[in-house]
């Protein structure tokens, strides 16, 4: 027979604290229980920062008198209109409840567990694919994109191509049919997954990533599809195709020995000079080998002059690792020479209005000076506008037909594809794996791009750890 706890009052519980007995083994603190009597097994948790929520302890069903707790809910002193934590009273009647269900002989997890579930369920018949994406899908890739322009395409993307055709079925419906149904519409005459290389998989990623959500939030129990060995059968002859487009896509760059007249054609268009920031920003991003959110908001935070160093922090842009980037003369001179220079606070580039550049300023850059890939990669359709991002590629050609050193070469892009290059990375880690023998090729590189300087083909350095800037 369990002992009756002392009822106490909604004052004494809000007073109570936690207690420094309440330690581990090791002596990290640990949650304190108190019984708040009123109701069979209710407690209240107290942690060491205070926070508190209530508990409800239960004898297991199972004749082993093993004691389960389950959570109730968070805990306030005055019950808040819309909030679901519990009053002491509040929690009181939901303890009870639950007391009643497990005095029947039932389980009160699974009871729960199982009333939650049905609750979804009626949840998920109701709401549509495009109004739970609307609410709850994109809402969270808006606070988990660090670029804005990565959300604003999977937005795009979901409006012109997949709610027109599964927007309004209910997320419970959801099927392997419908999946099929998006990548099967007609794009001028064609299907879609073989109108496109890139925009097909995007369309079955975000598909998939809504009823992830989904699924996590208890509103299906499945995805329906996938695509290897269920949909790539629906389409696999297009599939084929597919797979050797992609294998030879990529973003069009500018062959390497144009690079040094396409620098004297940029630097042309910045007259008079410091009239055309997103120049200055192009040419420093092509001398760092940059991406272009990287050039456009890097900021004076992450640049060390002295050192010479750009101190690129993980998360912050496409990659989840610090980097320290070499920075050569002739970058240190662009950015010396930048307005905001003068309090070397904020982002470094910003337009004569003081507003960031857009990135479609840099990408149409070559657009304006009239250049292009030299072929486009199925060495059928026409060649395409260089783009921005394609001159990190236009540096890994150079760097391999001069033959630095490949892991470097590929560090200095930020890549870490390979077992090797993420071993490098390991055992010299926060960006400086064979910093510099990056340096060396970077000031190898500026004479190239700037000056027209180039050098006979080089034995590959060996790798060093050492930091030069230290």
């Amino acid at each position: 027979m369990p002992r009756t706890a002392k009822i106490l009052s909604a004052r004494a519980v809000s007073e109570l604290r936690w207690r420094e007995t309440c330690v581990d083994k090791q002596g990290n603190p640990i949650p304190d229980l108190y019984p708040v009597g009123g109701a069979t097994g209710l407690y209240i948790q107290v942690t060491k920062d205070l926070g508190r929520s209530w508990k409800y302890r239960y004898t297991s069903i199972t004749g082993d008198n093993k004691r389960i707790p389950m959570g109730l809910g968070s805990y306030t002193y005055k019950s808040v209109k819309n909030s679901e934590a519990l009053t002491l009273q509040q929690a009181r009647e939901v303890a009870q409840h639950w007391a009643g269900v497990r005095a029947k002989g039932f389980d009160p997890k699974t009871v729960r567990d199982a009333e939650e579930r049905e609750a979804a369920a009626a949840v998920a018949k109701s709401i549509t694919f495009k109004v739970y994406a609307e609410n709850e899908f994109l809402p969270m890739k808006l606070e988990e994109y660090k670029n804005p322009d990565s959300y604003r395409r999977i937005k795009q993307i979901l409006e012109a191509w997949v709610f027109p055709i599964i927007g309004q079925i209910a997320i419970s419906d959801i099927e392997r049919v419908h999946a099929i149904e998006v990548l099967k519409q007609k794009v001028d005459g064609k299907r879609l997954i073989d109108a496109f290389v890139d925009l097909p998989d995007r369309c079955h990623i975000y598909m998939t990533q809504v009823l992830r959500k989904a699924k996590a939030d208890g509103l299906i129990d499945q995805i329906p599809f996938v695509w290897k060995d269920d949909l790539e059968f629906a389409f696999y002859s297009s599939s084929k195709d597919q797979k050797k487009k992609k294998k030879s896509w990529h973003r069009p760059a500018l062959n390497y020995r144009k690079l040094p007249k396409f620098f004297n054609d940029m630097m042309a268009l910045d007259k008079p000079k410091g009239s055309r920031p997103d120049v200055q920003c192009m040419l420093f991003g092509i001398l760092t080998q940059a991406r272009s959110n990287e050039a456009r908001l890097v900021t004076w935070e992450e640049i060390d002059l002295r050192g010479k160093v750009w101190h690129m922090p993980a998360s912050k842009y496409k990659s989840d690792n610090d980097w320290a980037i070499p920075l050569c003369s002739e970058a240190i001179k662009i950015i010396k020479a930048q307005p905001s220079a003068r309090h070397k606070e904020g982002r470094i580039f910003s337009r004569l209005d003081g507003g960031p550049i857009h990135d479609k300023n840099l990408s149409g850059m070559a657009r304006i000076l009239g250049y292009k890939e030299d072929k486009h990669p199925d060495k059928v359709s026409p060649p395409r506008w260089v783009v921005f991002n394609g001159f990190r590629r236009t540096f890994r050609t150079w760097a391999q037909a001069k033959a630095f050193n490949s892991e470097a070469s590929e560090l200095a892009m930020k890549h870490l594809d390979t077992a090797k290059l993420k071993q490098v990375y390991i055992d010299d880690p926060d960006g400086w794996a064979m910093f510099d023998l990056r340096r060396i090729i970077n000031d190898h590189y500026q004479d190239f791009v700037v000056k027209g300087k180039d050098i006979d083909n080089v034995l590959p350095f060996e790798p060093s750890k050492k930091r030069i800037s230290e």
